[in-house]
């Protein structure tokens, strides 16, 4: 897609057992706006929640969507930030009171290192 979108593959290791996911990203060049997408490997054959989007601002992109938990309305934020070109930082945050207070659940540092 001409580097309109990207793919990521996870292994992760919980403590439930291993599992498999996809992060599936899509840029909308005409807004600045990214669309993302998470296929759990749990449950691949579910249904794909509504992307999470948003886009950088000063060096930060705040990605927010809306779900149910439980019944519960929530909101889940995304953030990607400190981005150089061999390193960057992720978040993810929710919040079931209309976005008053976050509780941070996954905190992320990459940085790229040489094969």
């Amino acid at each position: 897609m001409a580097g309109f979108a990207s793919v990521e593959e996870h292994l992760l290791n919980s403590p439930s057992g291993a599992y498999r996911a996809l992060g599936l990203h899509a840029y909308d060049a005409k807004t600045g706006t990214w669309s993302n997408w998470w296929l759990d490997g749990r449950y691949p054959a579910g249904t794909l929640d509504p992307p999470v989007r948003g886009k950088f601002e000063n060096g930060v992109a705040p990605m927010y969507a809306e779900y149910d938990q439980d019944g519960k309305k929530m909101i889940a934020r995304l953030q990607w930030s400190d981005v150089t070109a061999t390193s960057f930082r992720f978040e993810q945050a929710a919040s079931g009171d209309g976005g008053k207070s976050w509780e941070t659940s996954w905190i992320m540092q990459f940085r790229r290192v040489s094969p």
